[in-house]
């Protein structure tokens, strides 16, 4: 049985933002057409010390040895009581580690998970485009399991994931169920957009958002939590304002299980959909 790998060692820049800093190796095969920087962008609710996420990254370093990686993780207050501004305060490091890429010509690989992860991403084109006065040049963008168009029933599903355990469950789930509810009557009485429904908008903002990036949606009908149709209407709706895109469109894996049911598929089409972006 093959070892555990042993977790990378990041570097805390603020409570969601993380850097790993690959040791310099010059006798590693690593292509000049790597990305220098991969940008992970986890969904909500994971923790950074999660077996899965950690595999994420190992994998990551595995294909692309010489990359810098950016972690930023996505907390449930994000959707319900955190303000926009506290919110782009956390992840605003983020933006220092992009810019901090030695490499005269960064080349820059997305991997976001759900709509957490989108959520994240979209905070960091804005905050890039709003500290540089440019857009974010990413190369390629991998969205697995997002971007969804959540009912109220999906909503708690995802929220649900990272409500404390024990006792705690109850008056967490009472205030999680009370925000829902109030998120849904804004919505049908005065039509305001949820966050998830702006995250989804803004994903195809390409005032922010790089419309080259080539695109590889990863989705599964049996998603709980992300609609598949969902998924496919905004690759579609990406597709027709010309970006590059791909749908790798799974039939059995739950929400965010992909890249652990069929690795080796999956993360071949990850480099894949690398390759063909640069």
């Amino acid at each position: 049985m093959a070892a555990t790998p042993q977790n990378l060692e990041f570097s805390t820049l603020s409570k969601v933002v993380s850097l790993y800093i690959p040791p310099f190796d010059s006798s590693s095969s690593a292509s000049r057409t790597d990305p220098t920087t991969i940008i992970v962008c986890t969904w909500m609710g994971a923790s950074p010390k999660s077996r899965g996420v950690n595999y994420i990254y190992n994998q990551f370093h595995t294909l692309f040895p010489n990359a810098r990686i950016i972690a930023i993780r996505s907390l449930p207050e994000f959707f319900m009581t955190t303000s926009t501004t506290s919110r782009l305060a956390a992840i605003e490091p983020a933006v220092s580690a992009i810019e901090a890429d030695p490499t005269p010509e960064p080349r820059i690989l997305v991997h976001l998970f759900s709509n957490g992860g989108s959520l994240s991403f979209v905070d960091v084109c804005s905050l890039y485009k709003m500290d540089t006065g440019r857009i974010l040049p990413v190369k390629s963008v991998v969205l697995d399991s997002s971007p969804g168009q959540p009912t109220m029933a999906e909503g708690w599903a995802a929220m649900s994931i990272g409500l404390p355990k024990g006792l705690m469950w109850y008056p967490a789930a009472a205030v999680t169920i009370g925000l829902l509810g109030i998120t849904a009557f804004c919505k049908n009485v005065f039509g305001l957009e949820t966050i998830v429904e702006k995250t989804r908008t803004w994903l195809n903002d390409w005032t922010s958002v790089d419309k080259h990036a080539k695109r590889l949606y990863i989705y599964s009908e049996n998603d709980k939590l992300v609609g598949w149709k969902d998924v496919e209407r905004h690759a579609e709706e990406a597709r027709k304002d010309g970006v590059d895109v791909d749908l790798l469109r799974e039939t059995e894996t739950a929400h965010v299980q992909h890249a652990f049911k069929d690795s080796k598929r999956y993360w071949q089409r990850v480099k894949e959909v690398w390759e063909v972006g640069v």
